[in-house]
């Protein structure tokens, strides 16, 4: 029996499962994503209602972690396949990068399941010459492994630091220059590391105490964070899934970062407070929470579909001292003077790799000097509607100088009427990057990457 028969014929083992729908599916998101820019979070969503759990499960492992680990997938190809890697047909391509990231990652998965799938993918897409293709290729790359390890240490320093991580050599070389070897070496294992669930629980309308007991006597396993003890990280999701806590509006989910610029904003129930990028909502939630469901908030969006997130999660969580609106940032209403601003930054989104597993293939350089443009435009427009004594707070996602400290220096150069607060005695000293930012990493914080920034307008 050659080689493709035996393949062909390991469906007659009877211990074989299959879930050739499910690693369709995968090739399929991970083909929109590389052709069509979608984002893999949004597909993963969307298309997998369908599926059973165990199938959702597996389909979410392995399409993030292709993209996680696409560099160095794509290395061992590039070794495997005879002709011009990059002008592969994406589907086949995708085909063999999730067969891939199976036979190395997921160790509870039989090779022979692996490559019978990968092969009958190909052969319904296309035709047998591309599934025998696929199978080869395969079937090399399992007897080839060993000469692969030897391969790698022959990559010059920054190429094999690339390729162990998978991150683009680009940024990579730029990290190092800010942060040196060692740091960026455990940045990037965290950026690879399955994110953790995180919630914040809605102190106005729930207890603490309560909840966590209704949480030990479901079995769901948590841990609340050692500071901020209203954020706990959750084990199983799906097991929190099966209580109502969140339609009940008693938590939502939300990352241990996202607190710090509410904390730095420090709303009272008494104020009139701008939330500029405020979808989807999270950071509304938490400053209605502190206003005590007084006073007033205007949470803007530049898009309809991304507000009425921010309304399903303000009315999920019992708030009503708002208004939300489509409007742009950099045209606020005329006339209206905030007491307090916030903008969370568009940005290039560096600090959230391990969740977003795509951007690091969809960002560039020159998308960081853009996104700064955005991002002064936004303080900029900010600036002219807040009140004398006013307090502008500023955060973003992103670990990227550029977009952080440089922004706000720059903003305040060209800016002589505002200051920069110190945000020490409101923000716990761990977290600070100096008195005036937080500056969290994913390494170091066990949360996303973030920066937080305080401006005052300054009174004449």
């Amino acid at each position: 029996m050659n080689e493709i028969e035996e393949t062909l014929n390991i469906a007659q083992n009877p211990d074989y499962i299959s879930h050739i729908n499910a690693r369709t599916k995968i090739v399929e998101i991970l083909t929109k994503v590389e052709l069509k820019q979608a984002y893999s979070d949004k597909l993963l969503d969307k298309e997998l209602k369908e599926f059973d759990e165990t199938d959702r499960r597996f389909i979410t492992e392995v399409v993030n972690g292709v993209l996680r680990w696409r560099l160095r997938l794509d290395w061992y190809l590039n070794q495997l396949y005879l002709g011009e890697y990059d002008n592969l047909i994406p589907e086949v391509k995708n085909d063999l990068r999730s067969s891939v990231y199976q036979l190395v990652f997921l160790d509870k998965i039989p090779p022979y399941a692996v490559l019978y799938e990968a092969v009958e993918i190909a052969k319904a897409k296309f035709n047998q010459k591309t599934a025998n293709l696929v199978n080869a290729i395969l079937r090399n790359f399992l007897r080839q492994q060993k000469k692969f390890e030897v391969m790698e240490t022959q990559l010059d320093v920054l190429d094999r630091f690339s390729f162990k991580y998978s991150h683009p050599k680009w940024l990579i070389q730029r990290w190092i220059e800010y942060w040196g070897i060692d740091e960026v070496s455990l940045l990037c294992e965290a950026n690879n590391a399955r994110p953790r669930l995180s919630v914040r629980i809605n102190e106005l309308i729930t207890d603490c105490e309560i909840l966590l007991k209704l949480l030990d006597e479901n079995g769901v396993k948590y841990e609340v964070h050692p500071v901020l003890e209203n954020f706990l990280w959750i084990d199983n999701f799906q097991e929190l899934r099966k209580l109502d806590f969140l339609s009940k509006g008693w938590i939502t989910v939300q990352d241990v970062s996202t607190a710090f610029p509410v904390l730095a904003l420090q709303p009272k129930s008494d104020e009139l407070i701008l939330d500029m990028c405020a979808a989807p909502g999270g950071k509304t939630t938490f400053i209605a929470e502190k206003m005590q469901n007084k006073g007033r908030i205007l949470a803007l969006d530049l898009h309809l579909s991304r507000i009425k997130i921010v309304h399903e999660n303000m009315q999920r969580m019992n708030f009503s001292n708002y208004f939300a609106m489509v409007a742009d940032g950099n045209q606020l209403p005329s006339g209206m003077q905030f007491d307090k601003i916030l903008i969370d930054a568009p940005c290039s989104g560096f600090g959230v790799l391990n969740k977003r597993v795509d951007l690091k293939w969809k960002r560039t350089e020159q998308d960081i000097q853009n996104m700064k443009k955005i991002q002064l435009n936004l303080l900029k427009s900010a600036a002219q509607s807040l009140k004398p004594n006013g307090i502008i707070v500023y955060s973003t996602c992103t670990i990227e100088p550029q977009e952080n400290e440089k922004v706000i220096e720059e903003f305040l150069l060209e800016n002589k009427g505002f200051r920069r607060d110190s945000l020490k005695g409101i923000i716990p000293e761990s977290y600070l990057g100096n008195n005036y930012y937080v500056q969290t990493f994913p390494h170091r914080h066990r949360m996303d990457g973030s920066f937080v920034a305080r401006i005052r307008r300054v009174v004449k």
